[in-house]
């Protein structure tokens, strides 16, 4: 009987091991567990079955010949290789940030004109500064422009060849088509209207420093009953949202095109109205284009009509500024430090010493102009503080970057500029004696609104007495 026993057994195990028992589904683990429980030792009666093998696993069985040479089930994982993880941008030496505060009393100076002394440094920084006496009755600053009108880019060495400089720095941010962004006067001229508001610097006609954020609007007066009065935005600055009304002279171009319709206006040299349009126009030579959307107060402007612009800025210091150009953040008010960013809409990293070079320009309390350029790892804060250490009562920054130059008797001091200047808009030159004339002419507000009504007297009849009060209120 054992041997009988024995021998089923065998078979039934031969028959599991085929996998056909379970195939016909004859015997499970169960059952052959309870047939061999008087023969299994006790750590082997649970048999545990191997689970299949995931498709996706990277776990695969080979066989691998051991020490002995004898064969063995063994298994390989597909390991994916270490990655070495390439860095976009190398890891340098953390940066040695500067104070050019630190260096003000180890300037060189030089007198290098009556009223005009050029201090500099060579070191870890590069600093150039020009120290102007505004006082001084030869002594003159003016803007210096690439060309007469916004087509044109030049460095600041040929703004010097061009305008017989005794010495210059760049002044405005500007596009890369030659429009400089924010304040321009020239010889009394509004080249450019502001930016923002930002923050801006100008020479009276007495020759006093000025330092402020500067609003520009013009009064447009007319003998149009039905608008008698028109207020102007700004003058030869692009069209952005909520600029409204902005005046157009030959400064902009030859013409003036829209990018959808709306509506312009020509006005000559007298400023009489002499074209109009839905979205392009040719710019009167000495007059200008009037632009605005669709259902704007010019749109009732007929041809034949006078009209008579007269601008208002704020602050009213500004109301005698001849020269002015344009920049931001401003950096000292009233002697103290003020980097103002929010306001005049310029990003935080602004003032990190990730930028490299600076130009600035300031005013002292003894009415001095200080120009300055800085090299070197630097922030807008120690910029400030080393102008408030020269003296500065009120400064701002300008354009600066691959800008910054500053040129002097001809040539570049700047560190960057002696191997290449960037072409740039505007400058800001020092003159000894009077500078090179001023060859643009462009439409000249009359001082006197009487002279204009003179020249037609028929058109003063068609004056209603409310708009004749309202010419002579704004011309007051």
């Amino acid at each position: 009987m054992r041997l009988k026993a024995l021998a089923f057994s065998i078979s039934v195990s031969m028959l599991l091991n085929s996998g056909a028992a379970q195939a016909i589904g004859v015997l499970g683990s169960h059952s052959l567990h309870l047939m061999h429980n008087h023969m299994m030792p006790a750590r082997s009666r649970h048999v545990q079955q191997s689970q299949p093998e995931p498709r996706s696993s990277r776990v695969s069985s080979v066989r691998r010949r051991g020490p002995n040479g004898s064969r063995h089930l063994a298994s390989s994982i597909k390991e994916k290789p270490m990655r070495v993880r390439k860095h976009s941008k190398v890891l340098h030496e953390k940066v040695v940030v500067y104070s050019p505060q630190d260096y003000a009393d180890k300037l060189s100076c030089a007198k290098i004109a009556d009223g005009v002394i050029y201090k500099s440094l060579k070191g870890p920084l590069t600093i150039n500064l020009l120290d102007i006496d505004l006082t001084n009755p030869g002594v003159k600053v003016r803007p210096i422009m690439a060309g007469d009108a916004f087509n044109q880019l030049k460095d600041v060495s040929d703004h010097v060849k061009q305008s017989h400089a005794l010495a210059a720095v760049n002044a405005n941010y500007f596009k890369k088509d030659g429009t400089p962004l924010g304040t321009l006067i020239v010889d009394g001229e509004w080249v450019a209207g502001p930016l923002y508001d930002r923050v801006s610097l100008g020479i009276t006609k007495k020759g006093f420093g000025r330092v402020d954020r500067v609003k520009l609007g013009g009064q447009l007066a007319t003998s149009n009953t039905e608008v008698p009065n028109i207020w102007i935005n700004n003058i030869n600055q692009p069209r952005r949202t909520g600029s409204r009304l902005v005046a157009y002279t030959r400064r902009w171009g030859s013409f003036i095109r829209l990018p959808y319709e709306g509506c312009l206006v020509a006005l000559d040299a007298t400023g009489r109205v002499v074209d109009k349009s839905l979205q392009e126009l040719t710019i009167p030579y000495g007059g200008m284009v009037l632009t605005d959307s669709k259902g704007g107060p010019v749109e009732k402007l007929h041809v034949g009509d006078r009209t008579h612009m007269v601008w208002q800025t704020a602050p009213n210091s500004w109301s005698d500024v001849q020269e002015a150009v344009s920049g931001g953040p401003l950096l000292i008010k009233d002697g103290n430090l003020f980097v103002d960013l929010k306001d005049e809409r310029f990003r935080a990293g602004w003032t990190s010493a990730s930028i490299h070079a600076r130009t600035a320009a300031a005013v002292t309390a003894n009415n001095h102009l200080l120009l300055a350029t800085i090299e070197g790892a630097h922030t807008l804060w120690d910029l400030a503080k080393f102008l408030q250490k020269m003296g500065a009562t009120e400064a701002l920054n300008l354009d600066g970057g691959g800008s910054t130059t500053m040129v002097v008797k001809g040539e570049a001091v700047t560190r960057a500029a002696k191997s290449a200047e960037r072409r740039v808009a505007s400058s800001i030159g020092v003159f000894v004696g009077e500078p090179a004339p001023h060859h643009y002419s462009t439409y000249q507000i009359h001082d006197d609104i009487s002279q204009f009504v003179k020249d037609d007297e028929a058109n003063v009849e068609e004056l209603s007495t409310s708009n004749q009060a309202a010419l002579s209120t704004i011309n007051h």
